[in-house]
């Protein structure tokens, strides 16, 4: 397939992009504001800035704080993109003022020479798997300087984007750098057709993500509410899950009393749904928004954004969801971060180099059904000891991976 093919198909699909956002917006209104920027059409202020920086959701805007952090502080004007709710809503919390948010444009000729045509970068930078292939050729006509950050290619979509080499070959010489977070990783990109000079290992910039400054407070206020219990947390679950953690839950306060269960959908517009599973399974349950402090609930289910890291800091022990699903994991190096023991399941090709070495150091306990997850949560219960040393391992081989964020942005600044 070649470009011309690609922006054919593309202009075919995108009635059906937009009425997807449409079927969305039924259950997140916030999907049916702002399409027009998904055009490329925007805010007619708009001012130019020195560099673009796309995340698509919530965890690569959390991921990018760090990096964004450190332009502004060097000066830099930035226009920072998503495409999901959760993302912008991440990056307003985080950057509003300091900042340009937008939705990023669809992948079609016009809709990012639009884009360009208002935001006038010098710079793009494009985080992990973000790789479009009308996106990339306009900032090549442009001569704007491309890297992809924290880039990763699973050994699945390295298979995908296989069937499409031509295209990918070509659309991956427009990057004039490609940061990737290991070994493994570059050499799937090069194998798909990038050069191997351009690619280099900088490591997760992932691990570098620092504490919030008000964790200490917060957390221990948190550990105040929940001082005679012990809180288990599920974290960034998917359907299909929140029912294996709560029957896990129910088996578990049999055998360990004051066990409390804190469920912290991937998705919040699903917190409802998670709370009447709750209720199905005979337990009291309330949300964060509306719960009395202390909550007495057996389950509390958190319907707000932005408070993931808190919750890691006030349980003892964490189940990463996204794992037990084949979604490929979420960010469990946040609970290493704060110090909760790790439990998650075994599709992780999300975050694959890194598992790998939390595996290796016994620093997580991988699990592969809702069996082993009880009993790998029974153990950590049961061992307060071995409890400690999980989490101690995991934080030695979390400050073992730091530097990934010094490499990027010392690399980033010889450009600008």
């Amino acid at each position: 397939m070649n470009r011309f093919i690609y922006s054919l198909l593309i202009g075919l699909l995108l009635p059906f992009a937009v009425l997807r956002l449409g079927w969305r917006s039924v259950k997140e209104k916030a999907y049916r504001q702002h399409i027009l920027e998904r055009f490329g059409v925007l805010d007619s202020k708009t001012a130019s800035s020195d560099i673009w920086v796309h995340a698509v959701s919530a965890g690569e805007s959390i991921a990018i704080g760090p990096l964004v952090e450190r332009l502004l502080e060097a000066g830099h004007r930035l226009t920072v993109t998503t495409t999901t709710p959760a993302g912008r809503a991440q990056l307003r919390r985080e950057f509003s003022g300091r900042v340009t948010i937008y939705y990023a444009p669809f992948d079609t000729s016009r809709a990012i020479a639009r884009f360009l045509g208002r935001v006038q970068p010098r710079m793009a930078l494009l985080v992990e798997t973000e790789i479009w292939p009308n996106w990339l050729a306009a900032l090549s006509r442009q001569n704007i300087f491309t890297a992809l950050i924290n880039g990763r290619l699973s050994t699945k979509s390295s298979q995908g984007y296989q069937k499409l080499q031509p295209l990918m070959q070509k659309t991956l010489a427009h990057f004039h750098w490609i940061a990737v977070q290991s070994e493994a990783h570059r050499a799937r990109f090069i194998e798909l057709g990038a050069s191997p000079d351009r690619v280099s290992v900088t490591g997760s910039i992932k691990a570098d993500q620092p504490l919030p400054t008000d964790f200490v407070a917060v957390t221990r206020t948190m550990h105040g509410e929940f001082k005679d219990h012990t809180v288990l947390l599920a974290a960034s679950t998917h359907p299909g899950e929140e029912i294996m953690m709560l029957r896990a839950f129910e088996a578990l306060r049999q055998r360990h009393g004051g066990l409390r269960l804190v469920l912290v959908p991937r998705h919040v517009p699903r917190a409802e749904a998670v709370c009447q599973l709750a209720r199905d399974c005979g337990m009291t349950v309330e949300r964060r928004s509306q719960a009395s402090q202390p909550s007495d609930a057996d389950v509390l289910v958190v319907d707000q954004m932005g408070q993931l890291l808190y919750w890691y800091g006030a349980s003892e022990i964490a189940f990463i969801g996204g794992s037990l699903v084949a979604h490929g994991g979420h960010n469990f190096l946040e609970a290493a971060l704060c110090e909760s023991a790790i439990v998650t399941g075994d599709s992780l090709f999300n975050f694959e180099s890194q598992a790998e070495q939390f595996k290796q150091a016994e620093a997580i306990k991988v699990v592969r059904s809702e069996l082993e997850l009880t009993e790998a949560l029974d153990e950590l219960l049961s061992n307060p000891s071995l409890r400690a040393e999980s989490v101690a391992r995991a934080l030695q081989t979390l400050n073992s991976h730091r530097g990934a964020l010094d490499r990027v942005f010392d690399e980033l600044a010889t450009k600008l």
